[in-house]
Protein backbone atom coordinates (compact mmCIF):
# COMPACT_ATOMS: atom_id res chain seq x y z
CA UNK A 1 0.00 0.00 0.00
CA UNK A 2 1.41 3.25 -1.01
CA UNK A 3 1.65 6.03 2.00
CA UNK A 4 0.78 9.48 1.21
CA UNK A 5 3.74 11.46 1.59
CA UNK A 6 2.12 14.15 4.04
CA UNK A 7 0.94 11.33 6.01
CA UNK A 8 4.36 9.54 6.12
CA UNK A 9 5.52 13.12 7.41
CA UNK A 10 3.12 14.20 9.92
CA UNK A 11 3.59 10.20 11.26
CA UNK A 12 7.37 10.60 11.36
CA UNK A 13 6.87 14.25 13.22
CA UNK A 14 4.52 12.47 15.45
CA UNK A 15 7.20 9.51 15.99
CA UNK A 16 9.60 12.51 17.84
CA UNK A 17 6.73 13.30 20.13
CA UNK A 18 5.70 9.24 20.89
CA UNK A 19 9.75 8.84 21.51
CA UNK A 20 10.11 11.81 23.76
CA UNK A 21 6.96 10.55 25.67
CA UNK A 22 7.80 6.98 25.89
CA UNK A 23 11.65 7.87 27.21
CA UNK A 24 12.81 3.86 27.07
CA UNK A 25 14.37 3.36 23.67
CA UNK A 26 14.40 0.04 23.98
CA UNK A 27 10.24 0.02 24.70
CA UNK A 28 10.32 2.74 21.44
CA UNK A 29 12.60 0.54 18.86
CA UNK A 30 10.46 -2.79 20.00
CA UNK A 31 6.69 -1.43 20.01
CA UNK A 32 6.63 1.64 18.22
CA UNK A 33 9.56 1.73 15.45
CA UNK A 34 8.21 -1.55 13.87
CA UNK A 35 4.45 0.11 13.22
CA UNK A 36 4.18 0.52 9.56
CA UNK A 37 1.70 4.19 9.08
CA UNK A 38 -0.22 3.08 6.21
CA UNK A 39 -3.43 5.87 5.95
CA UNK A 40 -4.86 8.81 7.08
CA UNK A 41 -8.81 9.52 5.97
CA UNK A 42 -10.03 12.74 8.05
CA UNK A 43 -10.09 11.67 11.42
CA UNK A 44 -9.17 8.23 10.99
CA UNK A 45 -5.87 6.46 11.03
CA UNK A 46 -4.93 2.69 9.73
CA UNK A 47 -1.35 1.70 11.48
CA UNK A 48 0.16 -1.54 10.32
CA UNK A 49 1.53 -3.96 13.07
CA UNK A 50 3.24 -7.51 12.53
CA UNK A 51 0.05 -9.37 14.40
CA UNK A 52 -3.15 -9.16 16.46
CA UNK A 53 -0.94 -9.79 19.45
CA UNK A 54 1.07 -6.51 18.71
CA UNK A 55 -2.26 -4.65 18.13
CA UNK A 56 -3.68 -5.45 21.54
CA UNK A 57 -0.35 -4.34 22.97
CA UNK A 58 0.23 -0.87 21.17
CA UNK A 59 -3.66 -0.31 22.17
CA UNK A 60 -3.47 -1.43 25.64
CA UNK A 61 -0.19 0.40 26.62
CA UNK A 62 0.42 2.93 23.46
CA UNK A 63 -2.94 4.74 21.96
CA UNK A 64 -3.20 7.37 24.14
CA UNK A 65 0.17 8.68 23.51
CA UNK A 66 0.08 7.86 20.02
CA UNK A 67 -3.14 9.89 19.52
CA UNK A 68 -1.41 12.86 22.01
CA UNK A 69 1.13 12.97 19.40
CA UNK A 70 -0.93 13.05 16.42
CA UNK A 71 -2.89 15.74 18.04
CA UNK A 72 0.21 17.99 18.23
CA UNK A 73 1.12 17.67 14.47
CA UNK A 74 -2.13 16.77 12.95
CA UNK A 75 -3.87 19.24 14.96
CA UNK A 76 -6.62 16.74 15.18
CA UNK A 77 -8.21 14.06 17.51
CA UNK A 78 -7.47 11.15 15.65
CA UNK A 79 -9.31 7.40 15.52
CA UNK A 80 -6.93 4.51 15.40
CA UNK A 81 -7.08 1.28 13.67
CA UNK A 82 -4.85 -1.72 12.90
CA UNK A 83 -4.21 -3.57 10.20
CA UNK A 84 -2.19 -7.18 11.16
CA UNK A 85 0.10 -8.72 8.75
CA UNK A 86 2.73 -6.10 8.11
CA UNK A 87 6.40 -6.82 8.41
CA UNK A 88 7.74 -4.73 11.46
CA UNK A 89 10.79 -2.16 10.34
CA UNK A 90 12.76 -3.89 13.01
CA UNK A 91 12.56 -7.13 11.25
CA UNK A 92 13.18 -5.58 7.46
CA UNK A 93 16.17 -3.94 8.70
CA UNK A 94 17.67 -7.04 9.82
CA UNK A 95 16.87 -8.79 6.77
CA UNK A 96 18.70 -6.23 5.17
CA UNK A 97 21.46 -6.02 7.11
CA UNK A 98 21.71 -10.34 6.41
CA UNK A 99 20.80 -11.57 10.28
CA UNK A 100 19.51 -14.08 10.61
CA UNK A 101 16.56 -15.64 12.38
CA UNK A 102 18.62 -17.94 14.56
CA UNK A 103 21.01 -14.75 15.62
CA UNK A 104 18.04 -13.04 16.42
CA UNK A 105 16.92 -16.29 18.38
CA UNK A 106 20.52 -15.79 20.83
CA UNK A 107 20.15 -12.24 21.13
CA UNK A 108 16.76 -12.70 22.89
CA UNK A 109 18.42 -15.79 24.78
CA UNK A 110 21.12 -14.02 25.85
CA UNK A 111 19.38 -11.51 28.09
CA UNK A 112 17.01 -13.84 29.43
CA UNK A 113 18.53 -14.96 32.84
CA UNK A 114 19.43 -11.42 34.04
CA UNK A 115 20.02 -12.64 38.04
CA UNK A 116 22.82 -10.29 39.65
CA UNK A 117 25.71 -12.59 41.63
CA UNK A 118 25.30 -9.93 44.67
CA UNK A 119 21.82 -11.14 45.59
CA UNK A 120 22.19 -13.73 47.66
CA UNK A 121 20.25 -14.64 50.75
CA UNK A 122 23.46 -14.02 53.08
CA UNK A 123 23.30 -10.17 52.20
CA UNK A 124 19.31 -10.39 52.87
CA UNK A 125 18.05 -8.42 56.36
CA UNK A 126 15.92 -10.58 57.93
CA UNK A 127 13.08 -8.86 60.05
CA UNK A 128 9.15 -9.40 60.94
CA UNK A 129 8.03 -8.02 57.95
CA UNK A 130 10.15 -10.79 55.49
CA UNK A 131 10.77 -13.83 57.72
CA UNK A 132 7.80 -16.16 56.47
CA UNK A 133 8.98 -15.09 52.73
CA UNK A 134 12.71 -15.55 53.64
CA UNK A 135 12.08 -19.02 54.97
CA UNK A 136 9.89 -19.87 52.06
CA UNK A 137 12.40 -18.87 49.42
CA UNK A 138 15.15 -20.59 51.37
CA UNK A 139 12.49 -23.69 51.52
CA UNK A 140 12.56 -24.17 47.57
CA UNK A 141 16.36 -24.68 47.39
CA UNK A 142 16.61 -27.02 50.42
CA UNK A 143 13.31 -28.98 50.64
CA UNK A 144 14.42 -31.02 53.51
CA UNK A 145 15.02 -28.39 56.03
CA UNK A 146 12.11 -26.11 55.34
CA UNK A 147 8.04 -26.60 56.75
CA UNK A 148 7.61 -24.04 54.17
CA UNK A 149 8.10 -25.79 50.95
CA UNK A 150 5.66 -24.92 48.74
CA UNK A 151 4.94 -24.97 44.76
CA UNK A 152 4.45 -22.66 43.23
CA UNK A 153 5.83 -19.92 45.92
CA UNK A 154 3.89 -16.11 44.89
CA UNK A 155 5.58 -13.32 47.27
CA UNK A 156 3.66 -10.13 47.06
CA UNK A 157 4.07 -6.58 48.49
CA UNK A 158 5.50 -2.98 47.35
CA UNK A 159 8.62 -1.68 45.63
CA UNK A 160 11.38 -1.83 47.24
CA UNK A 161 10.79 -4.55 49.70
CA UNK A 162 13.28 -6.68 48.96
CA UNK A 163 11.04 -9.30 46.40
CA UNK A 164 13.33 -8.80 43.55
CA UNK A 165 16.62 -9.84 46.05
CA UNK A 166 14.50 -12.78 46.92
CA UNK A 167 13.79 -14.70 44.23
CA UNK A 168 17.20 -13.64 42.57
CA UNK A 169 18.86 -15.15 45.71
CA UNK A 170 16.98 -18.30 44.72
CA UNK A 171 18.48 -18.25 41.29
CA UNK A 172 21.83 -18.02 42.35
CA UNK A 173 21.72 -20.07 45.07
CA UNK A 174 20.25 -22.91 42.35
CA UNK A 175 23.07 -22.42 40.41
CA UNK A 176 26.06 -22.52 42.95
CA UNK A 177 24.54 -25.45 44.71
CA UNK A 178 22.26 -27.92 42.42
CA UNK A 179 24.69 -29.20 39.45
CA UNK A 180 22.50 -29.79 36.71
CA UNK A 181 19.61 -27.89 37.94
CA UNK A 182 18.43 -25.87 34.82
CA UNK A 183 17.12 -22.34 35.91
CA UNK A 184 15.46 -19.47 33.96
CA UNK A 185 15.03 -16.01 35.86
CA UNK A 186 13.63 -13.28 34.14
CA UNK A 187 11.12 -10.18 34.71
CA UNK A 188 7.42 -10.23 33.22
CA UNK A 189 8.21 -7.36 30.71
CA UNK A 190 11.35 -9.37 29.53
CA UNK A 191 9.12 -12.75 29.30
CA UNK A 192 7.19 -10.96 26.97
CA UNK A 193 9.09 -9.06 24.87
CA UNK A 194 10.75 -12.47 24.37
CA UNK A 195 7.22 -14.10 23.27
CA UNK A 196 6.85 -11.20 21.10
CA UNK A 197 10.14 -11.97 19.17
CA UNK A 198 9.34 -15.74 19.21
CA UNK A 199 6.07 -15.17 17.09
CA UNK A 200 8.03 -12.17 14.77
CA UNK A 201 10.61 -14.75 13.67
CA UNK A 202 8.68 -18.02 13.67
CA UNK A 203 10.49 -19.32 16.98
CA UNK A 204 7.11 -20.19 18.90
CA UNK A 205 7.88 -23.91 19.83
CA UNK A 206 11.38 -22.68 20.30
CA UNK A 207 9.95 -20.60 22.93
CA UNK A 208 7.65 -22.59 24.71
CA UNK A 209 10.38 -25.59 24.77
CA UNK A 210 12.89 -23.27 26.92
CA UNK A 211 10.39 -22.47 29.27
CA UNK A 212 9.11 -25.67 29.67
CA UNK A 213 12.00 -27.80 30.46
CA UNK A 214 13.70 -25.84 33.42
CA UNK A 215 13.63 -26.90 36.85
CA UNK A 216 13.45 -23.25 38.60
CA UNK A 217 11.11 -20.91 36.85
CA UNK A 218 11.40 -17.30 38.61
CA UNK A 219 9.44 -14.48 36.65
CA UNK A 220 9.45 -11.46 38.55
CA UNK A 221 6.75 -8.87 38.51
CA UNK A 222 4.22 -11.22 37.10
CA UNK A 223 0.96 -8.98 37.65
CA UNK A 224 2.00 -7.52 33.76
CA UNK A 225 1.00 -10.94 32.88
CA UNK A 226 -2.53 -9.16 32.95
CA UNK A 227 -2.26 -6.52 30.12
CA UNK A 228 -2.40 -9.92 27.35
CA UNK A 229 -4.41 -12.61 27.04
CA UNK A 230 -2.65 -14.26 24.09
CA UNK A 231 0.74 -14.63 26.70
CA UNK A 232 -2.02 -15.40 29.65
CA UNK A 233 -2.85 -18.60 27.78
CA UNK A 234 1.09 -19.59 26.91
CA UNK A 235 1.82 -19.06 30.43
CA UNK A 236 -0.78 -21.04 31.81
CA UNK A 237 -0.29 -24.34 29.91
CA UNK A 238 3.56 -24.03 30.69
CA UNK A 239 2.96 -23.02 34.36
CA UNK A 240 0.68 -26.87 33.78
CA UNK A 241 3.60 -28.49 32.69
CA UNK A 242 6.26 -27.39 35.00
CA UNK A 243 3.69 -28.18 37.61
CA UNK A 244 3.15 -31.53 37.17
CA UNK A 245 6.73 -32.63 36.54
CA UNK A 246 7.47 -31.13 40.09
CA UNK A 247 9.27 -28.43 38.82
CA UNK A 248 9.62 -25.33 40.98
CA UNK A 249 7.80 -21.99 40.21
CA UNK A 250 8.54 -19.17 42.17
CA UNK A 251 6.42 -15.61 41.32
CA UNK A 252 6.84 -12.26 42.53
CA UNK A 253 3.87 -9.06 42.52
CA UNK A 254 3.23 -6.15 43.76
CA UNK A 255 -0.32 -7.61 44.83
CA UNK A 256 -1.88 -11.20 45.78
CA UNK A 257 -3.36 -13.36 42.53
CA UNK A 258 -6.39 -11.88 43.37
CA UNK A 259 -6.45 -8.44 43.28
CA UNK A 260 -4.56 -8.69 39.66
CA UNK A 261 -7.09 -7.15 37.73
CA UNK A 262 -7.09 -8.38 34.21
CA UNK A 263 -5.57 -11.78 35.66
CA UNK A 264 -7.40 -14.89 34.62
CA UNK A 265 -9.25 -17.04 37.14
CA UNK A 266 -7.95 -20.07 36.12
CA UNK A 267 -4.41 -18.38 36.41
CA UNK A 268 -5.10 -17.01 39.89
CA UNK A 269 -6.28 -20.67 41.20
CA UNK A 270 -2.68 -21.87 39.77
CA UNK A 271 -0.58 -18.85 41.84
CA UNK A 272 -3.07 -18.98 45.07
CA UNK A 273 -2.54 -23.39 44.92
CA UNK A 274 0.91 -23.05 46.43
CA UNK A 275 2.72 -21.05 49.31
CA UNK A 276 1.31 -16.83 48.71
CA UNK A 277 3.34 -15.05 51.29
CA UNK A 278 3.38 -10.92 51.91
CA UNK A 279 6.63 -8.75 52.64
CA UNK A 280 5.24 -5.43 54.39
CA UNK A 281 6.79 -2.29 54.96
CA UNK A 282 9.18 -2.24 56.73
CA UNK A 283 9.50 -1.10 60.69
CA UNK A 284 12.10 0.68 62.39
CA UNK A 285 13.98 -1.38 63.47
CA UNK A 286 14.52 -3.08 60.18
CA UNK A 287 15.05 -0.21 58.46
CA UNK A 288 18.05 0.13 60.88
CA UNK A 289 19.06 -3.63 60.48
CA UNK A 290 19.22 -2.48 56.70
CA UNK A 291 21.06 0.58 56.96
CA UNK A 292 24.28 -1.91 59.24
CA UNK A 293 23.82 -3.89 56.53
CA UNK A 294 24.68 -1.10 53.85
CA UNK A 295 27.25 0.04 55.55
CA UNK A 296 29.40 -2.76 55.58
CA UNK A 297 30.47 -2.14 52.10
CA UNK A 298 31.69 2.01 52.42
CA UNK A 299 34.74 2.71 53.81
CA UNK A 300 33.03 5.59 55.73
CA UNK A 301 31.14 3.74 58.92
CA UNK A 302 28.36 6.11 60.92
CA UNK A 303 27.65 5.52 64.23
CA UNK A 304 24.07 4.23 65.43
CA UNK A 305 22.74 7.48 65.86
CA UNK A 306 23.41 8.88 62.24
CA UNK A 307 21.89 5.45 61.01
CA UNK A 308 18.71 5.86 63.85
CA UNK A 309 18.12 9.27 62.66
CA UNK A 310 17.68 7.92 59.22
CA UNK A 311 15.87 4.98 59.45
CA UNK A 312 13.11 6.88 61.55
CA UNK A 313 12.92 9.66 59.63
CA UNK A 314 12.99 7.59 55.97
CA UNK A 315 10.30 5.05 56.32
CA UNK A 316 10.13 4.62 52.13
CA UNK A 317 12.00 1.63 50.08
CA UNK A 318 15.25 0.12 50.35
CA UNK A 319 16.08 1.83 47.61
CA UNK A 320 15.65 5.44 49.18
CA UNK A 321 17.32 4.45 52.59
CA UNK A 322 20.51 3.35 51.04
CA UNK A 323 20.20 6.84 48.44
CA UNK A 324 20.49 8.61 51.86
CA UNK A 325 23.21 7.06 53.42
CA UNK A 326 25.10 7.31 50.18
CA UNK A 327 24.78 10.85 50.12
CA UNK A 328 25.74 11.37 53.77
CA UNK A 329 28.99 9.00 52.52
CA UNK A 330 29.80 11.06 49.44
CA UNK A 331 29.55 14.37 51.67
CA UNK A 332 31.73 13.12 54.32
CA UNK A 333 34.23 11.70 51.76
CA UNK A 334 34.25 15.19 49.82
CA UNK A 335 34.55 17.24 52.78
CA UNK A 336 36.44 14.78 55.30
CA UNK A 337 34.04 16.14 58.24
CA UNK A 338 32.63 14.23 61.38
CA UNK A 339 28.89 13.42 60.63
CA UNK A 340 25.95 14.47 63.29
CA UNK A 341 22.80 13.97 63.41
CA UNK A 342 21.95 17.81 62.81
CA UNK A 343 24.60 17.81 59.39
CA UNK A 344 22.60 15.14 58.23
CA UNK A 345 19.38 16.56 58.45
CA UNK A 346 20.93 19.46 56.52
CA UNK A 347 22.31 17.23 53.67
CA UNK A 348 19.02 15.00 53.90
CA UNK A 349 16.36 18.12 53.82
CA UNK A 350 14.81 17.56 50.70
CA UNK A 351 14.19 12.95 51.28
CA UNK A 352 12.80 14.63 54.63
CA UNK A 353 10.53 17.01 52.96
CA UNK A 354 9.51 14.04 50.59
CA UNK A 355 8.82 11.50 53.46
CA UNK A 356 6.75 14.68 55.27
CA UNK A 357 4.66 15.31 52.21
CA UNK A 358 3.58 11.37 51.69
CA UNK A 359 2.73 11.31 55.77
CA UNK A 360 -0.58 9.89 55.57
CA UNK A 361 -2.80 12.22 57.10
CA UNK A 362 -6.10 11.48 59.27
CA UNK A 363 -8.16 12.72 56.26
CA UNK A 364 -6.32 9.97 53.86
CA UNK A 365 -7.17 6.96 56.27
CA UNK A 366 -10.63 7.94 56.51
CA UNK A 367 -10.96 8.37 52.40
CA UNK A 368 -9.08 5.15 51.66
CA UNK A 369 -11.23 3.37 54.43
CA UNK A 370 -14.47 4.66 53.30
CA UNK A 371 -13.80 3.74 49.46
CA UNK A 372 -12.49 -0.04 50.54
CA UNK A 373 -16.00 -0.26 51.65
CA UNK A 374 -18.09 1.99 49.97
CA UNK A 375 -19.74 4.07 52.07
CA UNK A 376 -19.23 7.99 52.63
CA UNK A 377 -16.58 9.44 54.68
CA UNK A 378 -19.63 11.30 57.10
CA UNK A 379 -20.47 7.56 57.90
CA UNK A 380 -17.05 7.39 59.67
CA UNK A 381 -17.13 10.43 61.38
CA UNK A 382 -21.00 10.07 62.55
CA UNK A 383 -23.12 8.44 64.76
CA UNK A 384 -24.37 5.52 62.90
CA UNK A 385 -23.61 2.46 65.10
CA UNK A 386 -24.64 -0.38 62.37
CA UNK A 387 -21.88 -3.18 62.16
CA UNK A 388 -21.45 -2.65 58.59
CA UNK A 389 -20.40 0.78 59.56
CA UNK A 390 -19.03 0.28 63.37
CA UNK A 391 -16.29 -1.86 62.06
CA UNK A 392 -14.81 0.39 59.27
CA UNK A 393 -14.72 3.23 61.60
CA UNK A 394 -12.40 1.16 63.94
CA UNK A 395 -10.42 0.09 61.05
CA UNK A 396 -10.04 3.71 60.56
CA UNK A 397 -8.55 5.03 63.87
CA UNK A 398 -6.40 1.95 63.83
CA UNK A 399 -4.89 2.98 61.00
CA UNK A 400 -4.97 6.73 61.82
CA UNK A 401 -2.63 5.52 65.05
CA UNK A 402 -0.67 3.35 63.08
CA UNK A 403 0.04 5.69 60.24
CA UNK A 404 -0.03 9.04 61.80
CA UNK A 405 1.92 10.88 64.46
CA UNK A 406 -1.42 12.20 66.15
CA UNK A 407 -2.19 11.60 69.32
CA UNK A 408 -5.13 9.51 70.93
CA UNK A 409 -7.58 12.24 71.46
CA UNK A 410 -6.99 14.45 68.32
CA UNK A 411 -7.54 10.90 66.41
CA UNK A 412 -10.91 10.45 68.58
CA UNK A 413 -11.94 14.10 67.64
CA UNK A 414 -11.69 13.44 63.85
CA UNK A 415 -14.29 10.57 64.84
CA UNK A 416 -16.10 12.67 67.45
CA UNK A 417 -15.10 10.31 69.72
CA UNK A 418 -13.00 9.89 72.91
CA UNK A 419 -9.48 8.63 73.20
CA UNK A 420 -10.54 5.56 75.14
CA UNK A 421 -12.78 4.37 72.14
CA UNK A 422 -10.01 4.94 69.85
CA UNK A 423 -7.74 3.20 72.13
CA UNK A 424 -10.41 -0.17 72.22
CA UNK A 425 -10.44 0.30 68.50
CA UNK A 426 -6.88 -0.24 67.93
CA UNK A 427 -6.47 -3.47 70.25
CA UNK A 428 -9.64 -4.98 69.49
CA UNK A 429 -8.26 -4.65 65.05
CA UNK A 430 -5.10 -5.78 66.07
CA UNK A 431 -6.85 -8.50 67.83
CA UNK A 432 -8.79 -9.32 64.64
CA UNK A 433 -5.76 -9.22 62.45
CA UNK A 434 -4.09 -11.95 64.20
CA UNK A 435 -7.33 -14.37 64.52
CA UNK A 436 -9.01 -13.67 61.06
CA UNK A 437 -7.29 -13.93 57.59
CA UNK A 438 -9.82 -12.11 56.29
CA UNK A 439 -9.71 -9.34 57.80
CA UNK A 440 -6.12 -9.62 57.97
CA UNK A 441 -6.04 -9.44 54.16
CA UNK A 442 -8.55 -6.36 53.84
CA UNK A 443 -6.63 -4.35 56.26
CA UNK A 444 -3.53 -4.84 54.41
CA UNK A 445 -5.30 -4.14 50.80
CA UNK A 446 -5.61 -0.58 52.35
CA UNK A 447 -2.56 -0.04 53.92
CA UNK A 448 -1.11 -0.55 50.32
CA UNK A 449 -3.08 2.04 49.34
CA UNK A 450 -2.32 4.53 51.88
CA UNK A 451 1.43 3.54 51.42
CA UNK A 452 1.28 4.04 47.58
CA UNK A 453 0.10 7.45 48.41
Amino acid sequence: MEIHSDFKHRWEEALKHIRETIGDQDTYRRWIKSIVPLSCEKNNVLLGVADEFTAEWIKTNFEEIIVSSLKIVTEKICRIKYEAGHLPVCDELAAGAGIKSQDLAHKADAVCDRSNGCYNFTSFVVGPENRIAYAAAMGMVDTKSSALSANPLFIYGGSGLGKTHLIQAVANEVKNKKNGMKTEYLSCEDLLNQYVDAIRTNRHYSFRNRFRKVNYLMIDDIHFLSKTTQLQEEFFNTFNSLYNENNKIILTSDKRPSEIHGLESRLVSRFSSGLTVEIEPFGEETRLAILRKKQEKQQIKFNDDILAFIAKNIYSDVRVLEGALFRLVVYSSIDNCKMTVDLANRILNDYLEQQSAKRVNIEAVQKAVAEFYDLRVSDLTGRNRSSNIAVPRMVSMYLSRKFTEHSLPKIGEAFSKNHATVLHAFRKIEKDRLKSEKVNREISQIERKLQAV
